[in-house]
């Protein structure tokens, strides 16, 4: 009887200890322990969402079992901060640590800041950043601490690239992010041959070839090749942004027969032979005038605030040199306008022809009394006096009468047109009183 109890009593235990021992196993075995770095104390560990404590010291210990069920996630929260979550690293091993670091970052405060922040990107970057006019550095920047609740204008500029003006308010307690795109605008290769000919692009000059033109805007450029010796190229190029384009100039010689090469003192003057207009001087090239039949020519410069400069050409088969040293216009001049009827006529002042054809303007005219010629085939040579005042412009509008180039006996004058026929009265008064008196006798 004994024996038997003894026998339940120890199968009892066994029992017992079959059920017990697995659960200590699961929970209860080896120990290992996270660190949890934080750099705010008092603030909440969770794990899974399982609250663990408040850091301290800048850290929190937590230990786990090694053959529990593996943490996944940590969170860590304070009032005034916003919540960080990171994942936990593997279970540690049986006595060992593992570290996880959190930062915390302070939410903003309920007050709003009076400071904010600027960042400034471009595309591409390296761009020179100017705000509110004042150089702050290269692409990508940011400005810290601006006075928020304002505007700033910013400016990205960037060696062959199209400048970038932008403006952006700054709210309070932020960070503003601006990307500014910088357009990189078109440009022209120039060569010729001969080369070391002079290149002008929309009038204004830019070297001598080979030579590259940039900061060109898109659309059509008027782009000219000139070479002493060789006839003028020109033609319309259109420009993209981003884009270069070659221009190749091949120049053709001209010939040294029959040719006036000009120059002129200062450069820039407008050229005219015989009243056409034919090009500006060139500043150290003379401008070659080609085929010129052989006679006598006017040549005309004109040049805003000189007196135009004119001189007869007599062509004879050769080439002919003229260097025009042009003079300041008098502050004691004036001008005639001039007309008529018909229109074309060819315009002589003082006996010079002007190269200029009615209708016209003739500045630069020393004040005073001066004659006026009009000429045109088939009609008669008409002329007129007429009076420039300094400051003003005189106007001289002339009829023209059919007939042969003969040089009119009478020279009217612009001055008083009722003059002449008041004289014209007073000498048939007189004629007629002088044969009154022959009668009597």
């Amino acid at each position: 009887m004994k024996q038997r109890s003894f026998i339940v009593a120890a199968s009892a235990v066994i029992l017992m200890l079959t059920l017990i021992i697995p659960d200590a196993a699961a929970v209860g075995g080896d120990m290992g322990w996270y660190n949890i770095y934080c750099n705010v104390d008092g603030a909440s560990v969770y794990f899974d969402n399982e609250y663990k404590g408040l850091t301290s010291g800048g850290v929190l210990t937590v230990a786990v079992y090694t053959t529990a069920k593996p943490y996944t996630t940590v969170r860590v929260d304070k009032a005034g901060y916003y919540s960080a979550t990171s994942s936990l690293p593997a279970m540690p091993a049986a006595g060992t640590t593992s570290s996880v670091y959190i930062t915390l970052n302070p939410t903003a405060s309920p007050t709003a800041s009076s400071k904010a922040n600027l960042h400034i990107e471009t595309s591409p970057s390296g761009a020179r950043i100017h705000v509110n006019d004042i150089y702050q550095g290269l692409s990508p920047i940011t400005l810290y601490n601006l006075d928020a609740g304002k505007t700033y204008r910013i400016n990205a500029e960037m060696d062959g690239y199209k400048s970038v003006t932008q403006s952006v308010y700054l709210s309070p307690g932020g960070t503003e992010t601006v990307l500014l795109s910088l357009a990189s605008p078109g440009s022209i290769s120039v060569t010729s041959y001969p080369s070391d000919a002079y290149v002008s692009v929309n009038g204004v000059a830019k070297g001598k070839t080979p030579c590259v033109v940039t900061g060109l805007s898109s659309g059509t450029h008027e782009v000219e090749v000139k070479l002493n010796g060789y006839y003028n190229w020109k033609k319309s190029i259109t420009v993209q942004d981003g884009a270069q384009i070659p221009v190749y100039a091949e120049l053709q010689p001209i010939s040294s027969v029959n040719q006036i090469l000009v120059t002129s003192t200062p450069w820039g003057a407008k050229i005219y032979l015989d009243g056409v207009y034919l090009g500006e001087t060139l500043n150290g090239a003379a401008f070659p005038i080609q085929d010129v039949a052989n006679g006598q020519h006017t040549l005309k410069l004109t040049l805003a605030g000189y007196a135009d400069y004119v001189t007869p050409v007599t062509m004879n088969g050769a080439s002919i040199t003229v260097n025009a040293d042009m003079t300041q216009s008098s502050a004691n001049a004036g001008s005639i306008a001039v007309s008529s009827s018909p229109e074309g006529a060819m315009v002589y002042l003082d006996n010079a022809y002007t190269g200029y054809n009615t209708p016209c303007n003739l500045n630069n005219v020393a004040a005073g009394e001066h004659t006026v010629m009009l000429r045109l085939s088939g009609y008669q040579d008409t002329y007129s006096r007429v009076v420039v005042n300094s400051g003003q412009v005189s106007q001289l509008t002339l009829g023209m009468a059919p007939g042969s180039n003969t040089p009119s006996p009478t020279v009217p004058t612009t001055g008083s047109p009722g003059f002449g026929a008041l004289i014209a009265v007073l000498a048939l008064a007189g004629t007629m009183a002088v044969m009154a008196v022959c009668s009597r006798r």
